[in-house]
């Protein structure tokens, strides 16, 4: 029995689109529309259908439609990988939410009269996230350039920090914000904000890191100039565009 096709109607009604971005896509060479031999009419047959699928999941994951065109104009085994990654990206999301919807049903119990919890329960999601967000957002990058070994330390040193040294850990590094968006806007490496912002930030790496030396320090800090990710976090919570440009430049001043 032949695979059914669908008309564009009958396509965007089952993909919950408009015949209009169908159109569109056809137009752009996204996904392109057989033609009916006797009318002229667009027909989409099961290929398209798959393939409309995948574009669907790529949108509902921030993908451009450019980036889709280009990714699925690879092998399908380039193809498989990224809906595996994002496959890994949801399951760590839906994982996060679990965390935090079990930690707020147990505050909310607690304020009622329930089970109290301990410090370290109170904040054990917020690192639990922050462990996964690390590992999503910079942990193949950090596996490569440090080795699985020492990343998995600086993780599990992470997840035990008591609820003091946590707490610490924070406002340490908003103390390097306060300092670097100083030195952000003077320019002063000899400055004092400049070198309270190199021993902010490098009390706040000691926290996780098991061995400090200057030249990790400095390798560190050229990974904040190669890679946007970390460049981006500097600028966005100094407010500066500059920011992590100006940190770079303070640690390799001071770690000698």
């Amino acid at each position: 029995m032949a695979a059914m096709a669908y008309n564009i109607q009958q396509l965007a009604d089952l993909a919950g689109i408009s015949s209009r971005t169908l159109r569109y896509y056809d137009q752009i060479g996204l996904l392109i529309a057989d033609r009916n031999p006797i009318n002229g009419y667009r027909e989409y047959a099961a290929d398209a259908v798959d393939r409309l699928q995948l574009i669907r999941y790529f949108q509902t994951f921030g993908f451009s439609l450019q980036a889709i065109q280009a990714l699925l104009a690879e092998s399908p085994a380039n193809q498989l990988t990224a809906l595996t990654d994002q496959r890994r990206r949801l399951a760590a999301k839906r994982d996060h939410l679990t965390t935090l919807l079990n930690t707020l049903d147990r505050t909310l119990a607690a304020q009622q009269g329930g089970p109290q919890m301990s410090d370290s329960e109170k904040f054990a999601a917020f690192k639990r996230d922050q462990i996964a967000t690390n590992d999503r957002e910079y942990g193949a990058e950090s596996r490569r350039r440090y080795g699985k070994t020492t990343f998995a330390a600086s993780q599990q040193r992470y997840a035990s920090l008591s609820e003091s040294d946590y707490q610490a850990m924070q406002a340490t590094e908003q103390q390097l914000f306060t300092q670097l968006k100083q030195v952000t806007t003077t320019g002063d490496l000899d400055s004092p904000a400049a070198k309270a912002a190199y021993q902010a930030h490098r009390d706040w790496l000691c926290f996780t890191w098991n061995n400090y030396s200057t030249a990790a320090h400095r390798g560190l800090a050229q990974l904040y100039l190669d890679d946007a990710r970390f460049t981006a976090y500097y600028n966005d919570r100094v407010g500066h565009p500059n920011a992590a440009k100006t940190l770079v430049a303070i640690i390799n001043h001071y770690a000698q």
